[in-house]
């Protein structure tokens, strides 16, 4: 199934279909890099989406389908700040989306591996790669926080 098919098949979210990067804000947009722009197959802006059905949960920002190998995965990404203080929000918001997958994005849930991304916003990054806080993000296979993503 192509990442379109399965936002499109997810009634919550199928009408935020975009094409490439287009569901993200100009500036996300910036910040999430492509050797080869064709492999981006389409976006979705997953907190736009909820937001009137879900307005008090932690919703995930956005989802970017990937040609990789012979298919297309969902990679999923989310733009905060990156302070010790935000780790557990950030917590909060991958349990939201994968609950969310598993319950109501089943095609979409089907095309996630573990592509889970945290792309820094505002300040410096105060999480360094070897404390404790990015260890605990990496166990729950959370990656970042980044300045930009490189998707491969």
């Amino acid at each position: 199934m192509t990442f379109r098919l399965a936002v499109e098949s997810t009634p919550s979210v199928a009408a935020f279909y975009r094409p490439g990067l287009q569901a993200l804000s100009k500036h996300d947009a910036q910040r999430i890099h492509c050797a080869n722009s064709r492999r981006l197959t389409g976006s979705v802006n997953v907190d736009v989406a909820l937001r009137a059905a879900q307005p008090h949960a932690k919703r995930w920002d956005y989802g970017i389908g990937l040609r990789r190998g012979n298919g297309e995965v969902a990679v999923w990404v989310e733009v905060h700040p990156a302070s010790s203080t935000s780790i557990a929000v950030m917590l909060d918001k991958l349990r939201w989306l994968k609950n969310w997958l598993q319950t109501q994005a089943p095609a979409l849930h089907k095309l996630t591996q573990d592509d889970f991304y945290w792309l820094s916003t505002g300040a410096p990054i105060a999480i360094t790669a070897n404390s404790k806080h990015a260890k605990r993000l990496a166990s729950v296979g959370l990656r970042g926080p980044l300045r930009v993503l490189a998707l491969k």
